[in-house]
């Protein structure tokens, strides 16, 4: 029986078709392997262009197998793709569409989800680290910009903040951002995070109205390249004026807590012994995780995700992740505490796994006051 692996996916949302061609296509094509084989199927109006910059051994036009393709007419094209390659089984990524897998099951072509489609891109190559490492210099820079704006601000007497006259927002820093991303290239496709006070419990709440002084501000940024298409991931949680003790205690647990998880990453360390230990830190130094009132509190999401042509990817620092971590891989240490009524705090920074420890790539300070 002979065998390939199959994409049919656009290059600019999907991170394994982008891999695997190197080119960006806003449509969906094929792409199909034999025998290390790498072949391209396109249409009239991306052929040239792909068959210029596809980093593949061969690009075939449609118009071979039908002078003018449509939505009817792809799932034919692509049986006959299938039947003049001799192609009886292929092996698909886990989003493969639910309406290309019906023409191949429906044509008695056997179908395999494989994930990770790459098992390459786990671990990156020096060249990907350099790419995550560029768009984490600019993340930097517009984290600083940010961070700069909130420091001039000024307290009201209703300690929301005020900048240049007019009330500071979670939306203006956002804004702020999201300009010096478009300036070098770069941008965001997932919210930027830039939560206060109540805000900050919920991990993934983007944030909105008034920044709040005496509050957490947990800014959390995943910027992606226009170019390379790598992202970067940092996260910082900042309180403008002072802190209070609880907000302060949380902070230094956290910080203490991302110490022990970078001391412990080195390659052959299984992911999930990790977490462990933040899990039983936080435990012994009274931050309890749970459920109270209906809402969960404490530490409740990963210790780190792997990053990379997607902002989560392989490998995972949790409990289900029970593999070891190998050198060259790229992963977030982002430990957090969550409790209502006093505010949320995260600090992330990225790390590239060597053999014997990590490589920290993220080199913006971590503070807690402003």
């Amino acid at each position: 029986m002979r065998e390939a692996k199959l994409i049919i996916a656009d290059s600019e949302h999907d991170s394994n078709m982008y891999y695997a061609t190197g080119c960006l296509v806003p449509d969906d094509f094929i792409y199909l392997e034999i025998n290390s084989k790498k072949i391209v199927y396109i249409d009239d109006m991306e052929f040239g262009r792909v068959r210029n910059e596809a980093l593949v051994d061969k690009v075939i036009n449609y118009s071979k197998y039908s002078p003018g393709i449509d939505r009817d007419t792809f799932g034919r094209i692509l049986i006959r793709i299938l039947s003049d390659n001799g192609i009886e089984k292929v092996y698909v990524p886990g989003n493969f569409k639910m309406k290309y897998a019906k023409v191949l099951l429906d044509n008695g072509i056997r179908t395999e989800v494989v994930e990770p489609f790459f098992k390459e891109r786990i671990s990156k190559s020096k060249e990907e680290v350099e790419k995550i490492s560029e768009v984490q210099r600019i993340n930097e820079s517009a984290f600083k910009k940010a961070i700069t704006v909130i420091k001039k601000s000024k307290i009201r007497k209703d300690r929301k903040l005020i900048y240049n006259g007019n009330v500071l927002t979670s939306e203006f820093i956002r804004i702020i951002l999201q300009k010096e991303f478009v300036a070098n290239n770069c941008f965001c496709d997932y919210s930027i995070i830039v939560s206060c006070a109540d805000d900050t419990v919920d991990p993934h709440e983007a944030g909105k109205g008034a920044l709040i002084a005496g509050e957490s501000i947990i800014m959390d940024v995943v910027p992606k390249s226009s170019s390379n298409r790598y992202y970067s991931d940092m996260t910082r949680t900042i309180v403008k004026g002072k802190a209070s003790p609880e907000i302060k205690r949380i902070y230094n647990a956290v910080a203490e807590a991302q110490m022990i998880a970078l001391s412990e990453i080195k390659s052959g360390i299984r992911a999930d012994h990790i977490h462990k230990r933040i899990q039983k830190f936080f435990d012994s130094a009274g931050f309890k995780t749970g459920m109270k009132k209906g809402k969960m509190q404490g530490f409740f999401h990963s210790t780190g995700h792997g990053v990379g042509l997607d902002v989560h990817e392989l490998p995972r620092i949790n409990l289900n992740y029970q593999k070891e971590l190998e050198t060259g891989n790229v992963v977030t240490v982002e430990p957090g505490l969550y409790y209502p009524g006093i505010g949320g705090v995260r600090i992330e920074d990225m790390v590239v796994v060597t053999e014997h420890g990590c490589k920290n790539l993220t080199h913006f300070p971590k503070y807690l006051e402003i």
